[in-house]
């Protein structure tokens, strides 16, 4: 599998968790104080910017050529997506692809997907993504997330939901491990090999500017 359709395929499986990133989180706060952190976009990328302010962005902080960003598009959601390998974007945690996708209406950026995975960097061990995966885990539990509004260590089909939560106007922020699940027969325990730690931030995951056909097409 070629690293873009590694990166796009990821991207949308995402969408379907993104799209209920919400489904069981208080999205009202009980109070200002109780607000907590707001997730506009991934460093200098902010949700709502154009793709050119993106690239600019990327440029500067990657501090690679205009070459390294490499354009596609999300067929299934007619969404355009700029992606860059990004060396040890977690200290010594292997090589990340990190994509932002532009809206089908809007074409603003609307989410950022960050995959690390052997595929991409072959360097990539297993040890490295529980490595990378705990690391961030615990820089999103200190960030001051709510309580009514965050969740973790939640077991998935394929992997851990080791992270989520949402701010106050909805924005989502999701961090799953995810690999090949087998049986321990005599502890009678699940034993995941990761595969692929993903990093998405979302803007309001639950009304996504991607195509649809219209109601009543059919």
């Amino acid at each position: 599998m070629s690293k873009l359709r590694l990166v796009l395929l990821t991207a949308a499986l995402l969408g379907a968790n993104l799209a209920t990133a919400r489904a069981d989180i208080a999205t009202t706060p009980a109070d200002d104080t109780a607000a907590g952190p707001a997730i506009d976009g991934f460093r200098g990328a902010k949700f709502g910017m154009t793709e050119s302010q993106v690239r600019a962005a990327i440029e500067s902080e990657s501090k690679k050529p205009a070459s390294a960003i490499t354009t596609s598009e999300n067929q299934l959601q007619h969404t355009a997506v700029l992606s860059v390998e990004v060396p040890d974007l977690v200290p010594d945690g292997g090589t990340a692809a990190v994509s932002y996708v532009f809206g089908y209406q809007s074409h603003k950026l609307m989410e950022v997907n960050i995959l690390w995975s052997p595929e991409l960097d072959p360097k990539t061990t297993p040890t490295m993504l529980y490595q990378d995966g705990e690391t961030l885990q615990q820089y999103f539990a200190g960030e001051g997330f709510p309580a009514d509004r965050s969740t973790g260590n939640i077991a998935t089909p394929n992997g851990v939901l080791l992270f989520r939560a949402t701010d106050s106007t909805g924005n989502a922020v999701l961090l799953i491990l995810s690999g090949t699940i087998s049986k321990d027969t005599k502890d009678n325990k699940s034993i995941l090999a990761p595969t692929n730690l993903t990093l998405a931030y979302a803007a309001d995951p639950q009304h996504p500017d991607v195509y649809q056909l219209a109601k009543g097409s059919f």
